[in-house]
């Protein structure tokens, strides 16, 4: 056992029910689950238990009685094998079950929600709508372990959140599958969005809806995590007044990992993610600027796959607004090591509201880290729209 002197989350006292059963206590910090005074048989001798969240190949089985939803048990099982079990009152166990959601996985989803429908049901995922208590939660089901690093980055986002990243609420693992239990987002996507102002969208909102995608990004990437799939879909609404956003599906993630396998989808994929077998988090900021194009003028800048394969980008010439002109194409630019990262567009004048001018590369050391500086005033042209050698795009 490790030295317990960690300020502990919970403890409660417990029965473990065995032919003799014995008192054994339960306490719960933030990275493990202990349990002492066990007893190994129905003989008088004990041991003590410890389980890391992390590591921990259990999941906890909740029983319920049969005339009510009270918990009366609980079993710590292991594949589908029930190895031990406790009961408490149901104020214990229900407070216990509360405090447990997300650090460790339950068994059975299906105790826990009623199943109402599939929003999504196809060979590469399965999205349940479910209903716990009268509010609505999705359920996603993933391979597990084969998937496992997107359940880490949500147990990482769990300790870090952000009310721009869409979180998680608990986990079920059944045999092969695991099932993350999230909030339901009824107001749809980007496309809702648009829909509502019937495909023209103030500036003030997208300039709302970019922020607020960015800042969301910039979480990411501060806890090394690369999204790899930015694109209308999954970005979605959680409200509309206050107008917020929340970025969802890390099932393409990455933590803390540069090597390329390639991924994303077809319309919002960097020009990198096909040639180059490292990539950075410059592929999130790139997909999001293939966003804020079809923002601005409701078309997407690849109408193909050989087109994005080939990195024909095609800019619209119709954008008016002289910043968000010029942050797209910080955005997009061809070569990573030019393109903004999340920090550098959140400085831009499109969001600090300076006079509407196009920041020339002089100017652009007020708005970039000073790696990213340094690599801007060593670039020779000015002049981002005419400049193919530094902006290669297509003009519509």
């Amino acid at each position: 056992m490790k030295n317990c002197s960690q300020s502990y989350i919970f403890s409660t006292k417990l029965s473990q029910i065995i032919r003799n059963g014995c008192t054994v206590t339960i306490t719960v910090y933030q990275e493990r689950i202990t349990l002492t005074g066990m007893r190994k048989t129905s003989k008088s001798e004990k041991i003590d238990k410890e389980f890391n969240f992390q590591t921990t190949q259990y999941v906890i089985h909740w029983d319920y009685s049969h005339h009510s939803r009270d918990i009366e048990s609980f079993s710590l099982c292991k594949q589908n094998a029930k190895k031990y079990t406790f009961s408490a009152s149901n104020d214990q166990l229900s407070q216990l079950k509360s405090i447990l959601k997300g650090l460790i996985g339950f068994a059975n989803w299906e105790s826990d929600y009623k199943y109402v429908k599939h929003i999504r049901d196809n060979t590469k995922s399965q999205v349940i709508l479910g209903k716990q208590e009268n509010q609505f939660q999705v359920l996603k089901r993933i391979d597990y372990p084969i998937s496992s690093d997107e359940l880490l980055a949500l147990k990482l986002l769990r300790e870090h959140p952000h009310p721009n990243v869409l979180g998680f609420n608990s986990y079920y693992i059944d045999n092969m599958h695991c099932y993350i239990a999230m909030d339901y987002l009824s107001y749809g996507t980007l496309l809702d969005l648009q829909k509502r102002y019937n495909f023209k969208l103030p500036m003030g909102i997208i300039q709302d809806v970019m922020l607020q995608t960015l800042e969301g990004l910039n979480h990411l990437h501060q806890l090394k995590i690369t999204h790899r799939d930015i694109k209308y879909d999954n970005i979605m609404i959680a409200s509309f007044n206050p107008l917020q956003i929340k970025i969802i599906d890390l099932g393409l993630s990455t933590i803390n990992t540069t090597s390329n396998t390639r991924a994303g989808t077809v319309g919002y994929m960097a020009p990198e993610v096909f040639t180059s077998p490292r990539i950075t988090e410059k592929i999130d900021i790139f997909s999001a600027g293939a966003v804020f194009h079809k923002l601005l003028v409701g078309r997407p800048i690849y109408e193909d796959y050989w087109q994005n394969q080939a990195a024909d980008i095609r800019i619209s010439s119709h954008i008016q607004n002289k910043n968000a002109q010029d942050l797209l194409h910080q955005m997009l630019s061809l070569d990573p090591k030019l393109r903004y990262n999340a920090q550098d567009c959140l400085g831009h004048p499109f969001f600090t509201d300076e006079s509407d001018q196009l920041s020339q590369k002089a100017q652009l050391y007020f708005y970039l880290s000073p790696k990213q500086a340094k690599l801007q005033v060593h670039t020779p042209a000015t002049d981002f729209i005419s400049n193919q050698n530094v902006n290669p795009f297509r003009l519509n």
